[in-house]
């Protein structure tokens, strides 16, 4: 089936910066839409008169769910006969969100009967509508008209507003549990995440280095980070190598070693296929290696620009995103330029 949770990432195109350069960037901001950003995961409603269920970036489908049943109610009253409604599912009880790792766990685990009923659904974006794709606003309006008294479906906290009203809109957001940052909807035809600090995506091509006194204790000194660039190529990045517990260094020891495809100077290649979630200061663009990935191995290509970052630091796995050029792609930041 086609990933439509995809498409609509890959359309909205999401920039991300952070809070001081957001307010460097921009001083005219004047009606703008801003909306809480939850730290959940992303779910695709995807609703016609046969079938309802939410798919992920990775083409899961997840059913049988509470809060499905209420936008089945929802959208037959309204005599909606197709719907496409991107949003964020977190796990919540008593009205409160739980935090990224506690909502992992819960959405992975949706068909068992504990996790049901913590499964909320935080829709932002109207992506369909019997077939045709309404304006952003027209349709997060009639989201927040038609889901009003339902308990598992909540619309996100938002803000029509200028720099000063956007500031408090902030402020008050990072103190809630549950959020990692704020969109800012249409700035200039572009999309922005503003979060509390920078992170980025990246997908792991290898760890090491052998002779390093972490390798001897079956601990993981270091993973080796890639970028996948619009051509599918893999622009290596900075070695992310603090962050990590004893127990997940141990974990991506095993991982490593479990997967190794090549060894290059001491370093093991894997097969890029678990992404994960890096926190940093400042990036910059010098030249770096680049590879393509093909028939299980690495091949070198040339040396081209890429994006590394000071102080690089391991934030957590992302198993809801994949290694495509669109989880992991350059534009995460809006810096980069080819």
């Amino acid at each position: 089936m086609r990933n439509f949770a995809l498409d609509w990432k890959n359309e909205v195109n999401f920039n991300q910066v952070t809070y001081e350069d957001f307010v460097t960037l921009f001083d005219d901001i004047k009606n703008v839409m801003f909306l809480e950003k939850l730290d959940g995961m992303l779910g695709m409603l995807i609703y016609n008169k046969k079938d309802i269920f939410f798919q992920t970036t990775t083409g899961r489908e997840i059913r049988d769910l509470p809060v499905l049943s209420e936008y089945k109610s929802m959208l037959s009253n309204l005599d909606v006969n197709e719907a496409m409604i991107a949003g964020e599912l977190v796990g919540q009880k008593n009205g409160v969100i739980f935090t990224f790792p506690m909502t992992q766990s819960v959405v992975k685990t949706w068909y068992a009967e504990k996790s049901k009923d913590l499964i909320h659904h935080y829709p932002y974006d109207l992506y369909s509508l019997n077939g045709k794709k309404p304006g952003f606003k027209e349709g997060f309006n009639f989201l927040a008209r038609s889901s009003k008294a339902l308990s598992h479906i909540r619309i996100p906290a938002a803000l029509n507003g200028d720099m000063t009203t956007f500031r408090m809109f902030f402020l008050n957001t990072e103190k809630k549990q549950g959020t990692d940052g704020v969109v800012a909807r249409n700035i200039k035809g572009r999309n922005y995440k503003i979060k509390f600090f920078n992170t980025v995506d990246l997908v792991i091509i290898g760890g090491g280095e052998k002779t390093m006194k972490a390798w001897s204790k079956n601990q993981i000194p270091y993973l080796i980070t890639a970028f996948i660039d619009k051509d599918g190529n893999f622009r290596e990045t900075s070695k992310v190598g603090t962050g990590f517990t004893f127990p997940e260094r141990e974990m991506f020891f095993k991982y490593i070693t479990k997967n190794e495809i090549s060894v290059r100077d001491g370093e093991i290649l894997v097969k890029p296929t678990l992404v994960i979630e890096v926190k940093f200061f400042r990036s910059f663009q010098p030249n770096g290696r680049v590879y393509s990935f093909n028939n299980g191995k690495y091949e070198f290509i040339h040396n081209d620009k890429t994006i590394t970052f000071s102080n690089p630091s391991f934030m957590r796995l992302r198993p809801d995103k994949r290694a495509n050029k669109i989880d992991v792609r350059m534009e995460q930041l809006p810096t980069w330029r080819y």
